[in-house]
């Protein structure tokens, strides 16, 4: 009788050790870094893009996370600050569980963070730094699916010369990596057609910009371009400008492109300006209603970057998801970075396949020009973004 009661153990801790989900503690979560400005002047488009995160970790986590691991976000508000980038992506790469980031959303923070996330290994998409450097400095970490200045700066060159006409160009830039990056390239190419141009700078702190305005009414020209990262800042020049008789042509970045604090806070003086974008308005995507239907019934009207966001979390769970079928043990960082390297043809919601250059450039995209007309934003022409590139 004992003997088969010992065997009759042994069966069952043999079974114990080969059924499915039996025996074997639960595999810890994986976690993905959002990196970006969730307070600050930059928050109203951090916390948009923060959620558009959450929103693709939750509908992967519906449908079983990654073989089962759920997934979790960590979120690392930088405040669009350098220094606190660099905190930021500090804390990231110590934590083990984190396989990849999205994010950083600015240039300049993408740029201080980029060394520490190169030596922890840790892949980043960033859904919005666009300065051409970042994938120009051979960091093999860095992912962008937005193109680059130097892409967009002749886009913009180019509608300013074929469509606006203008002959005289002010450039007024923030000082940043990428307010002054993006009216560099602007320059170069208006320099190239032959436009006159002046250039000024404020900086992102300044509210008062009569000194830079009153220099801009001296001179006259038939544009004011505006190299800015802040909509809001934005929209308080142009106000301040028609508070001083100014009544130029206006044009900025994709940076400005933000219907809440641009359009409504200039208060109708925005009108007519145009801006580039470095995507199609997602609202014109068919593959996008579901998400932008989704996003905004939960948290309302969406601004910017927030499809964009959307994206690279989809794409860098889906490398995930390529790096675990080798396999639970060797999930690590060097197999998703692999995979986000090799994505080729990522259909989302964003109107394009998208993939990767060597550098970590996107592929296939192109560059937008918008032109506000009452309360939002009209698409006016599209360039191939590799022009100018």
């Amino acid at each position: 009788m004992k003997k088969r009661v010992l065997m009759v153990l042994i069966l069952a801790a043999l079974l114990s050790l080969s059924a499915p989900g039996l025996g074997r503690a639960p595999l810890p979560p994986v976690k993905i870094g959002a990196a970006g400005p969730f307070t600050g002047d930059l928050s109203k488009i951090g916390l948009d893009a923060l959620n558009a995160i959450r929103m693709a970790v939750d509908e992967a986590n519906a449908n079983g996370g990654i073989d089962g691991r759920k997934i979790e976000i960590v979120e690392a508000d930088d405040g669009g600050d350098p220094s606190k980038a660099i905190l930021v992506a500090e804390r990231l790469a110590m934590d083990k569980a984190v396989l990849g980031v999205v994010g950083p959303m600015n240039s300049q923070t993408t740029q201080a963070a980029l060394p520490t996330y190169q030596r922890a290994g840790l892949v980043v998409i960033s859904q919005s730094a666009t300065n051409p450097a970042l994938t120009d400095m051979g960091y093999k970490v860095m992912h962008r699916i937005c193109p680059r200045d130097d892409a967009q700066g002749p886009a913009a060159a180019r509608f300013i010369v074929e469509v606006i006409k203008a002959k005289y160009v002010y450039l007024i830039d923030d000082k940043t990596s990428y307010g002054q990056g993006l009216a560099d390239q602007v320059e170069l190419s208006l320099k190239a057609s032959g436009v006159k141009f002046s250039r000024g700078q404020a900086t992102t702190d300044d509210r008062d910009f009569s000194p830079i305005l009153t220099k801009v009414k001296a001179a006259k020209p038939d544009l004011l371009y505006l190299g800015m990262a802040n909509p809001a800042q934005a929209a308080a020049l142009i106000k301040q400008a028609a508070g001083l008789g100014l009544s130029p042509k206006y044009m900025g970045g994709d940076g400005v492109k933000e219907r809440d604090q641009l359009i409504a806070g200039a208060g109708g003086l925005a009108e007519g300006m145009y801006v580039t974008s470095i995507g199609r308005d997602i609202k014109e995507v068919a593959d996008a209603r579901e998400f932008i239907r989704k996003f905004e019934g939960k948290y309302g009207a969406m601004s910017v970057f927030s499809g964009q966001s959307y994206e690279a979390t989809n794409i860098l769970i889906a490398a995930m998801k390529q790096a675990s079928s080798l396999g639970a043990s060797k999930f690590n960082r060097a197999e998703v970075l692999q995979a986000v390297a090799k994505t080729v043809s990522f259909k989302g919601i964003l109107g394009f396949p998208i993939s990767f250059d060597p550098k970590g450039d996107v592929v296939g995209s192109s560059i937008f020009v918008y032109q506000v007309k009452g309360d939002d934003f009209a698409q006016v022409r599209e360039y191939p973004a590799a022009a100018g590139k």
